[in-house]
C-alpha cells in the first residue's frame, strides 16, 4: 500500500538570497540563525492514511486536570505526542520559554519595525506591515499557523514567535503548536 501525501502540509521553507530581493535578507538571516530554523525546514511528511488514523483513535492523557500527552494508535504503533516530544524532534530546547510576551513590548517592536496601523487590537494584519516584515510572517504563518484565521491575520502565538526571533528571546513554541494539535482530539 502507497501512502498519499496531504497537502498542503508538507511545505518547507527555503532560504535562498538572491541578488534581486536583497531587503529580505535580513530577515533570512534572523530566521537561519534562530533556534526555530530546524522546524522550519524539516520535511516532515504528512500521510493522509496514517493521519486519519492518528486523528481517529486519538486520546488526552493528562495528570493533575493538565493535559501532558496526546496518545494514539497508528498501524498498531502507539505514537504519543506532548510539548516535550515537539521540542526534542526538532532540537528547539524551548520549554522553559515564555509562553506570552508583554502586549506593549509587541507594540513597541512591531511599530519600530514599521507596522503601519493602530495596535489597540489582538489582531495584527500583514499588509500593515513594509514587505521584509511581511516575509517573516507570511514564512511563520505558512509553517505554524492553524489556519483558524484569515490569511492576512497575525495570530497570537505566530506574534510571539515573530517577537521572539525578532529578539532572539525563548518562545515555547512546542507548547503552543501542541495547544493547536489538541484542538483537533475528539472529546
Amino acid at each position: 500500500m502507497s501512502l498519499n501525501i496531504k497537502n498542503p502540509h508538507n511545505y518547507l521553507t527555503i532560504f535562498e538570497k538572491t541578488s534581486k530581493y536583497t531587503s529580505f535578507h535580513s530577515i533570512i538571516n534572523l530566521l537561519t540563525s534562530s533556534k526555530y530554523k530546524s522546524i522550519l525546514t524539516t520535511d516532515a511528511p504528512v500521510h493522509t492514511e496514517t493521519l486519519r488514523q492518528f486523528w481517529f483513535n486519538a486520546e488526552i492523557e493528562s495528570e493533575d486536570n493538565n493535559t501532558v500527552t496526546i496518545t494514539s494508535k497508528v498501524r498498531k504503533s502507539v505514537v504519543r505526542i506532548s510539548p516535550s516530544t515537539i521540542s526534542t524532534t526538532f532540537a528547539l530546547d524551548n520549554l522553559g520559554g515564555k509562553t506570552n510576551f508583554d502586549k506593549r513590548e509587541l507594540h513597541t517592536e512591531f511599530t519600530e519595525r514599521g507596522y503601519d496601523a493602530q495596535l489597540k487590537e489582538v489582531t495584527m494584519y500583514k499588509p500593515n506591515f513594509p514587505p521584509p516584515m511581511k516575509f517573516l510572517f507570511h514564512s511563520l504563518l505558512t509553517c505554524f499557523s492553524a489556519k483558524t484565521t484569515a490569511f492576512n491575520e497575525i495570530p497570537l502565538n505566530i506574534k510571539y514567535l515573530g517577537y521572539a526571533i525578532l529578539k532572539k528571546s525563548d518562545y515555547n513554541l512546542s507548547q503552543a503548536l501542541f495547544s493547536d494539535l489538541l484542538t483537533n482530539v475528539k472529546m
